[in-house]
């Protein structure tokens, strides 16, 4: 579980300062005021350590791949107006997060990296710690290629070199590592942890794939759903197969079946269909995802574009496993309002039940207050929770935490970011007024 974030002239942000992270993080905010941002760092990281070119500190890229993030060149990362801070100089970008297994802060584990302005517009890297407190190593460029490595356990630097460069800003290579030799062993954990953490990562951006008639299915379950869901329907095909068969041996539903009786449950909770159902095309191995509703079933393609936006939403939330991180920008997108308020109750239940961590962007009122009402009903402790409201201050972002009591009560929310309901009603009851008092004239 992530359990800290912080970005220093990170795009829009010259500074974040510690963001806390819960095992449900709402991001709420004004359009175009870096939340986005927030969510682009941790993705940016994850395809850097997971890439395969070790000569890449930071892996900006390529909208020819499949990268989750293309952010152009360092200029476009490096914030316009930047500060310079206690770690960071105004012309080098910070991200740093921690991460935990059982989501303690004093147990957790600390990513920090800064970065400059590198050769043809890559980012090079500048400093790195990586490692739990008291534990792990530093690194810190001493000059074009060189580093110099410290271990925390240490009181005197291991020295300095061109080895000691780490590779995808994480880990040394195996030469290196030989060179070490017993104070390896101390490095050696810690880049996998890292790996295996931002590995459990599910990221589902705000547009997702739109629906389409039929689907090829592999004859297994997928590995992941992809960033714009693409593969969710597949993992609903596969558990439905999986269920189909079990039904017509009337034999108890396996474990696989599961995903697809879930998703049925929330769609219904959500007034978006009664049930789902799978159609093979002939003995090809193409299949049709059909919705069924007052005894008719139609095909995902030919019913609402909410239906196949939200699919993926149930499904990251489903798929996940126990320690994943669903990561989800915008889940209400045309969804209706009540829709929109089963998505907090979804996210409780399953962050609650498996353990799974959810950082959620949205500018859904519906869904926010239903957490609200969540947590007055004690259905989530506050302290499970943490919500954020991003704003633009000028050319640059800040972030305020918002200060929920047990009831769900915000302390200190901003004025008018989701209309004056209470203004409008009165202005209704005016007007309503005005006119009669006309029409009686």
């Amino acid at each position: 579980m992530l359990t800290h974030l912080k970005l220093e002239n990170f795009k829009i942000w010259r500074s974040t300062g510690p963001i806390c992270l819960a095992p449900i993080t709402l991001l709420l905010g004004t359009n175009s005021s870096g939340k986005s941002s927030l969510i682009q760092s941790l993705l940016l990281i994850r395809q850097t350590v997971k890439g395969d070119d070790p000569n890449l500190d930071l892996n900006l890229g390529n909208p020819d791949t499949d990268d989750s993030v293309t952010l152009g060149q360092f200029k476009d990362l490096l914030c316009r107006h930047g500060l310079t801070s206690e770690s960071t100089s105004a012309t080098q970008v910070g991200i740093e997060f921690r991460w935990s297994e059982h989501g303690q802060a004093e147990h957790s584990t600390l990513f920090s990296a800064r970065y400059n302005r590198g050769p043809i517009g890559s980012a090079e890297l500048a400093f790195l710690r990586l490692g739990k407190d008291g534990q792990g190593f530093t690194v810190q460029r001493r000059k074009a290629g060189i580093y110099r490595l410290s271990l925390a356990t240490l009181a005197k630097p291991l020295g300095q070199s061109a080895d000691f460069r780490p590779q995808r800003s994480f880990a040394f290579s195996a030469a290196t590592l030989n060179k070490l030799g017993a104070q390896a062993e101390l490095i050696k954990p810690i880049g996998p942890t890292l790996l295996d953490e931002l590995g459990r990562i599910i990221y589902l951006g705000p547009v997702r794939r739109m629906a389409q008639r039929d689907y090829v299915w592999s004859g297994r379950m997928p590995a992941h759903i992809g960033d714009d869901g693409a593969k969710a329907v597949d993992a609903l095909i596969a558990s439905g197969v999986a269920r189909q068969s079990a039904l017509k041996r009337k034999r108890a539903l396996p474990a696989e079946a599961q995903l697809f009786e879930q998703t049925i449950h929330w769609l219904k909770a959500m007034n978006l269909a009664d049930a789902l159902s799978i159609r093979a095309l002939g003995s090809s191995a193409r299949y049709e995802l059909m919705i069924e509703n007052d005894g008719q079933a139609s095909n995902l393609k030919d019913v609402g574009v909410g239906v196949s936006q939200v699919i993926p939403v149930i499904v990251a939330a489903l798929f996940a496993q126990p320690g994943h991180i669903v990561i989800v920008e915008e889940p209400e997108s045309h969804l209706h309002p009540l829709a929109q308020s089963k998505l907090a109750e979804l996210l409780a239940q399953v962050s609650k039940e498996r353990k799974v961590q959810f950082i959620v962007e949205t500018h859904s009122e519906h869904l926010f207050r239903r957490m609200q009402t969540l947590i007055a009903k004690q259905d989530i402790k506050p302290n499970e929770t943490a919500m954020y409201f991003v704003e633009r201050d000028g050319k640059t972002a800040t972030m305020r935490p918002l200060e929920l009591d047990d009831f769900g009560r915000v302390k200190n929310w901003p004025a008018g970011f989701f209309g004056d309901a209470l203004g409008e009603t009165r202005e209704q009851a005016r007007l309503v007024f005005t006119r009669q008092q006309e029409n009686k004239a």
